[in-house]
């Protein structure tokens, strides 16, 4: 099934593999999504599109570039709230070391 006929189509495939990805996406593996090249201008229009798009939305995840790529992160604001899901072990010393 190839959905990437319209720029909104394109747009729902870049958002979809930034959103699966386990690290951050450069240029050169987003334009690898599709049969045909794009280019980046397209691309880079398409990520300035949905970095507002998100920006607006009031969710608890931004759109970000890195060095590395693109990728969606939460929200700095919301850090606090993440950090009470880390479980924190206090450290487990050997006998030796008591």
């Amino acid at each position: 099934m190839d959905l990437a006929k319209t720029p909104d189509a394109y747009l729902r495939i870049v958002e979809a593999a930034l959103l699966a990805a386990t690290a951050p996406l450069p240029m050169s593996e987003l334009r690898r999504l599709f049969d045909e090249d794009p280019g980046s201008d397209l691309l880079r229009r398409l990520l300035d599109e949905l970095r507002l798009e998100w920006e607006g939305s009031g969710r608890g995840v931004e759109l970000v570039q890195l060095a590395s790529g693109w990728r969606f992160q939460t929200r700095p604001e919301y850090q606090v709230y993440l950090d009470r899901l880390k479980e924190e072990r206090p450290p487990r010393y050997s006998r030796a070391v008591m």
